[in-house]
């Protein structure tokens, strides 16, 4: 039987822009009241992502919780797109990238659970006392739901790593995008699973009337109505004005702004 250890790994895709990084590993650290680990897992292909890659590690030097790994993922064309090998479905050739990532960060870590981040996130108040519970209680939890691909998203997408390898499952981008595989295999065995609150297009827009970053893009995410998540979305297509924007009102949120 496999020794799992008692945190949980929190697995980031990142593409460049720094920042984005250094305000959610700050709330992590700050809204997260369990034992955890972070792995920011980037592609190194060219010497611009080289570059990057250098610039996290000197970063997080001093970092004894965040460790820097290099993807598996090897290809570089960002053009284009090609089908998901189950269900054919045609998506970006990136969210292929963002797959071997995810899967590079499960295979370094071993923390009883796992939990998938979007770089572009940031916690928003103390969480893991409310979510742990009910990923004991299920399959995996997931920040949102789209209905038109019928999966769940992995923007945050947290589950327990036993229960993954008693089946030798692994989220990939096999059906719909990165991690509907998941999705799909808890359907098919009649696995309960649980779609957090959220503001997104798919779920509640109702509730941006109680965002708490004041930020015309993104959505909210609740669990017990409280809001422990933002998801900004776009992450390294984001425009710079809007790019600076999100480090200004975070920055104040976190109290790490001067």
């Amino acid at each position: 039987m496999k020794k799992y250890e008692d945190n949980i790994d929190m697995i980031i895709t990142a593409v460049g822009r720094l920042d984005y990084l250094k305000l959610l590993t700050r709330s992590i650290d700050k809204y997260t009241n369990y034992p955890h680990k972070i792995y920011i897992v980037t592609d190194v292909r060219n010497d611009k992502e080289k570059q990057f890659f250098d610039e996290l590690q000197n970063y997080y030097m001093s970092y004894e919780n965040v460790f820097i790994v290099e993807s598996k993922n090897k290809e570089d064309d960002r053009n284009g797109f090609a089908p998901c090998s189950v269900d054919g479905r045609m998506v970006g050739k990136p969210s292929f990238y963002k797959s071997a990532a995810y899967e590079t960060g499960i295979e370094n870590s071993t923390g009883r659970y796992v939990c998938l981040l979007d770089y572009d996130v940031v916690f928003l108040n103390n969480w893991s006392e409310h979510i742990l519970p009910l990923v004991n209680e299920n399959f995996f939890v997931s920040a949102m739901w789209r209905s038109d691909l019928n999966i769940a998203r992995d923007q945050f997408f947290i589950y327990d790593r036993e229960k993954f390898d008693n089946v030798n499952l692994v989220p990939d981008c096999s059906i719909g995008d990165t991690s509907g595989n998941v999705t799909h295999f808890a359907n098919d065995n009649n696995l309960p699973f649980y779609i957090c609150e959220n503001s997104s297009t798919y779920g509640n827009i109702s509730l941006r009337d109680r965002h708490i970053l004041d930020l015309e893009n993104g959505e909210q995410i609740f669990i017990n109505d409280i809001p422990f998540l933002y998801h900004y979305g776009r992450g390294s297509a984001r425009e710079k004005e809007l790019y600076e924007r999100w480090i200004n009102v975070v920055g104040d949120y976190l109290e790490v702004n001067e």
